[in-house]
């Protein structure tokens, strides 16, 4: 391509020059013409006889008359401004015009129905206002915060990103519900641009919160306020404890494992269903 327009140039060029040659040539050649002819023109002022100088007169007419310099335009067929080479990009124009480029995706819509806070893990769901088939992944990020509604400036902490959601749901596993809310917005990106976010929305994350007591708890183990002690003689009050469980209504399941390598010590799962809420405590007693 640039050589192309490199010879194109070079052959644009030669030809204003050589245009330029040939009008000069022919000014030259019409100057000398002209030159003669006026000079032939001085001779005949000297003739004397009428009829030598009325045919004198009549060949100094049909001269000026057929005379090139007559003919010729004195304007230079080459001017200053034909020295600008102009470039024709009609045909660029018109494939830039058809090009179709992306849109900047629309900001997703997050819905609280369809979100769900459970067991220290987040389901954030979210659709698009209209379908786009342009988009290749999502932006999720999240934030912890003590304040419902729109976030605060006051209380803003750093927003934690999760990239390359391929859906329009994503689980966020592992996290600890230290704070009573949390901030989540999204948006969508395509193969050239992102989108704006979405309006943040505030999920509450509820800390999970039980108890025991030694009505509800195991037979051999003595509940106080502040620790839990392994008490092998408890089994000797457990018909007052199965009364207790009976009034209470509560299901209770008890598993033991013992860890060969570890003799001094044993491992108690408590599995407590009271009130729908599923607790699970691991307690490592010394025997």
């Amino acid at each position: 391509m640039k050589e192309s327009m490199t010879n194109r140039i070079k052959q644009e060029q030669a030809h204003k020059t050589q245009e330029l040659q040939n009008q000069l040539s022919q000014c030259t050649n019409a100057l000398e013409s002209s030159e003669e002819l006026l000079e032939f023109a001085s001779r005949t002022m000297d003739i004397k006889e009428p009829e030598e100088f009325t045919k004198a007169a009549r060949q100094i007419k049909d001269r000026v008359t057929m005379a090139a310099a007559f003919r010729l335009s004195l304007k230079p067929k080459v001017s200053d401004n034909m020295t600008y080479l102009m470039v024709d990009f009609s045909q660029e124009r018109q494939m830039i015009q058809g090009l179709k480029f992306l849109p900047v995706p629309k900001a997703p819509e997050i819905d609280p129905a369809d979100c769900i806070v459970a067991d220290n893990c987040v389901t954030v769901s979210w659709r698009m206002p209209e379908e786009d088939n342009k988009i290749d992944h999502y932006v999720l990020e999240y934030r912890k915060t003590n304040y419902d509604g729109l976030p605060r400036v006051k209380d803003e902490r750093c927003w934690e990103t999760v990239d390359d959601i391929k859906g329009t749901e994503h689980i966020l596993s592992g996290l600890k519900f230290d704070s009573k809310y949390m901030n989540f917005r999204v948006r969508a990106c395509n193969k050239a641009v992102a989108g704006e976010y979405s309006d943040p929305v505030t999920l509450e994350t509820k800390a999970l919160i039980f108890g025991l007591d030694n009505t509800s708890s195991h037979l051999n183990l003595k509940v106080e306020d502040s620790y839990v002690e392994w008490d092998p003689m408890g089994g000797k009050s457990q018909e007052s404890k199965v009364k207790g469980k009976e009034n209470k209504g509560s299901c209770l399941k008890v598993s033991h494992f013992k860890n060969p390598g570890i003799s001094s010590k044993s491992s108690f799962f408590l599995f407590s269903y009271k009130t729908s809420l599923f607790c699970k405590v691991m307690f490592y007693i010394n025997l």
